[in-house]
């Protein structure tokens, strides 16, 4: 694809479509597997829409369970964020164990707890069990201080998380400033079992592993419409129709109209990133010199890490587009050279985005709107491992809703008020906090 090679210093071209070619991602993936169109009528005892994280982990588990499994998308697997993130494998939210029991009670809380602790796990085993090439690291990650402020929230919950039994440790500013090679933050703590991946490499291996194991996946296929018949459900595609006893909506923050409500339940924000090509040596040795992934105390948050290469990645929340230009990444590239001095004037090629999907409190959101028919989405940023492992939750749950009952909670689909105007809500508070971070 032809692109402007007209770039502003340090930065990466405009995109010049919305088909991530200019991420660092794509840039450097395996191939991706042949996956036509659905044509004509087929039938299934599965039928799974979207073939990202959520989806695909899906498709493995319920192939396994002995389902006749169909995934479409609109694109490919790995087109939407499971191909765009930041790559961190993080085995938290954004609400710890403690605060998980106080909201869904006791027996429930703690066995999410334990499901959300697992969710990296479930990522690692997978990549293991089906020799995915996609770079595993896991070497951790940490949560970072960016202000003396931020230091009691970060402590709660790393105490929180220690008191459930997670591998955690307590870091003080020397500490910190020596696992991430900057002194710019003032402590933080670090979960061992965290990790990161290839995120691309991470969807187009799972999308192997369940064609390999019998699922038929079907990209360019959108789902124009989803009604119930006498057999089931009923998915009218441009070029066939697709027949299921049960249906997975899997497709997060792209999700559209195909259930009412569905879409307005999440608030899609869009994420950027940028990304040097492999550091000199020297210089790889002093950034994360043991290649762990960060995230930050901000209210926008910063995220992190090095890939396998050694190249340094940093994100945060962009503009409501996939296509940020050389302007919008300007600040992201100083906030790289002010924590990294030693960077210099070191280009940052890779310019990239992608939405990520935001529930009202910060949790995924598992649902069952109608008998056969779930969906899962909303994962706030913690989707490499909170959606493969929802994803695995959910099909059981397909093929036995009871089995669920004490894991994770299914709730109904609750559209946010006023959905219509989130940009202009979202824009506003982003502004805002952004002008709190410079203060605090």
């Amino acid at each position: 694809m032809a692109t402007s090679d007209v770039r502003a210093p340090g930065v990466a071209p405009q995109q010049a479509d919305d088909s991530f070619r200019e991420s660092l991602w794509s840039a450097t993936a395996h191939p991706g597997e042949s996956c036509p169109p659905l044509t004509g009528s087929q039938k299934t005892d599965l039928a799974i829409v979207g073939a990202g994280y959520t989806g695909l982990a899906a498709a493995i588990t319920a192939v396994r369970q002995g389902m006749a499994v169909t995934v479409i998308d609109s694109h490919e697997p790995g087109f939407g964020a499971s191909g765009r993130n930041g790559g961190q494998v993080i085995p938290i939210l954004k609400h710890g164990p403690t605060e998980l029991v106080a909201q869904y009670g006791a027996t429930l809380g703690k066995a999410m707890s334990d499901v959300v602790s697992a969710s990296a796990d479930a990522v690692f085993d997978l990549i293991q069990t089906y020799s995915i090439d996609c770079a595993p690291n896991r070497n951790g990650w940490v949560q970072a201080a960016h202000s003396p402020a931020a230091i009691p929230k970060i402590r709660h919950m790393y105490q929180q998380l220690l008191d459930h039994g997670a591998d955690v440790e307590w870091l003080d500013k020397e500490l910190t400033s020596k696992a991430l090679g900057t002194r710019f933050y003032h402590s933080g703590w670090l979960h061992r079992g965290a990790g990161s991946v290839h995120p691309l490499n991470y969807a187009r291996g799972l999308a192997r592993a369940a064609a390999s194991l019998g699922a038929r996946i079907h990209g360019g296929t959108s789902a124009t419409r989803l009604a119930k018949d006498a057999d089931g459900w009923k998915l009218q595609t441009p070029q066939g129709e697709l027949r299921a006893a049960r249906v997975l909506l899997a497709t997060n923050a792209y999700t559209a109209d195909l259930w009412p409500g569905l879409r307005q339940s999440i608030v899609p924000l869009y994420s950027m990133q940028i990304a040097t090509d492999p550091l000199p040596p020297e210089l790889a040795a002093s950034i994360l010199p043991n290649a762990i992934s960060v995230s930050d105390t901000r209210r926008v948050v910063r995220y992190f890490r090095k890939d396998a290469q050694g190249r340094l990645l940093i994100g945060t929340r962009g503009p409501f587009t996939a296509r940020p230009s050389a302007t919008h990444a300007k600040a992201l590239v100083r906030s790289a050279r002010e924590m990294y001095p030693m960077l210099g004037d070191l280009p940052f090629p890779y310019l990239w985005a992608g939405p990520v999907a935001v529930t009202t409190d910060s949790v995924p959101h598992l649902h069952n709107p109608a008998p056969g028919l779930w969906a899962a989405l909303g994962y706030n940023g913690r989707g490499v491992a909170m959606a493969t492992l929802l994803g695995q939750v959910a099909a059981a749950a397909c093929r036995d809703r009871e089995a669920l009952a004490s894991r994770y909670p299914v709730t109904g689909i609750t559209p946010i008020p006023m959905h219509a105007f989130h940009r202009i809500g979202v824009h506003a508070v982003v502004s805002y906090y952004r002008l709190l971070d410079r203060f605090h």
